[in-house]
């Protein structure tokens, strides 16, 4: 269940720069062991571990030593790790490896985060150094270099997303949406959901499993969330990224500045321009519509730290008409650890019903 609440409240923090009287503790800190990446946020270390296994298709036992697990709890839960032990050959070269990956990104690439462990592994332990043969149809020499195909501005991806959502009136006074229906996440985790969302600041989401209940909300510039330690509110990059959650669950209203149109990608097989925003100097919010249906179908919010990108990935399907606005019915988050990958899947959606404002503030005990 702990493992649960933590992905329900935050499952990373976002990177976003903060004032300097709430800059986050780093990770070398509180760990004198940690070598390469001491300077690393705490908030981001476990986050860029998980994305550190995914580049090479392992998992944490591949460098870490684990004593007396619990074997009773789920998989991702059975504890008993050992951080901060070197007993593995993998974990020296690891930070061998880490360290080739900042130092050439500071001195080759001038300070650009061109390359990561990913660059090279493509999710193996070790790298190929050579490309597969026979060479794949169409390859370098067998016919001309395809010609990039021609994007529409944004303004027109814009226009088409707009006219797709349908028009998204103001809510009045006391009413707003509620959404309700299922989560599910690895390992048989599943719950139900409520969502409630009014006007442009406020939110709030329960999920109740067989074995607890806990919420997370957001009134204005309060954002808390209910542990099993009592009601936490949240601050710096916690909050940031509890609006962005906030978020999913209505249409996008304003554009975002800088948007620009950069490619075609295929997402759950259907065409989509991609375009990209900058949201502050170190993440990037990338958004994908649908072709045909000029409908939001993923989004990216790529967080940079000083060895690995942090990435949050959306998806949206099952749209359905809402009072004449399409919503989706389905939406499944993604970090890169495989435990936190949720899944929610809406059975109702009832927009300007009555919702009472007492909802978004924090509970008593607020700490």
């Amino acid at each position: 269940m702990r493992r649960l609440l933590v992905l329900i409240v935050i499952v990373i923090a976002a990177g976003a720069p903060t004032a300097a009287a709430q800059q986050p503790a780093t990770a070398g800190a509180t760990r004198p062991k940690l070598r390469v990446l001491q300077a690393l946020p705490e908030s981001q270390l476990f986050p860029l571990m998980n994305l550190l296994a995914d580049s090479l298709g392992v998992r944490c036992d591949y460098c870490h030593v684990q004593e007396a697990p619990d074997l009773t709890r789920t998989p991702s839960n059975v504890g008993g790790w050992v951080w901060d032990r070197d007993d593995k050959p993998a974990k020296r070269k690891a930070r061998e490896m880490m360290q080739m990956v900042i130092d050439l990104n500071a001195g080759p690439f001038k300070g650009e985060p061109r390359i990561t462990c990913y660059t090279c592994h493509h999710g193996g332990p070790k790298p190929v150094r050579t490309p597969p043969l026979p060479p794949p149809p169409g390859s370098a020499g067998s016919s001309p270099t395809p010609a990039p195909l021609p994007l529409p501005t944004a303004d027109r991806v814009w226009t088409n997303y707009v006219n797709a959502v349908g028009r998204v009136e103001t809510a009045a006074p006391g009413t707003g949406t509620i959404i309700s229906g299922w989560d599910d996440r690895p390992e048989g985790r599943y719950g139900k959901v409520e969502i409630v969302l009014a006007g442009t600041d406020r939110y709030r989401a329960t999920v109740s499993t067989p074995e607890s209940t806990v919420s997370q909300g957001l009134d204005g510039e309060i954002g808390w969330v209910t542990t099993n330690k009592g009601v936490l509110r949240l601050t710096g990059a916690d909050l940031t990224r509890l609006r962005r959650i906030a978020m999913r669950y209505r249409p996008i209203k304003e554009r975002p500045a800088g948007l620009q149109v950069v490619g075609i990608d295929r997402v759950a097989d259907r065409d989509v321009y991609v375009a990209t925003a900058r949201i502050d100097p170190i993440t990037t919010w990338t958004l994908y519509f649908d072709v045909v249906t000029g409908l939001l179908r993923r989004e990216m919010t790529t967080s940079e730290t000083m060895l690995l990108p942090l990435q949050e990935q959306v998806d949206y399907g099952d749209y359905r008409d809402v009072n004449g606005v399409q919503l989706p019915f389905r939406v499944q988050a993604s970090d890169g650890a495989p435990y936190s990958l949720v899944t929610r899947t809406f059975l109702e959606i009832r927009r300007n019903v009555a919702v009472d404002d007492a909802l978004f503030r924090p509970p008593s005990g607020a700490r």
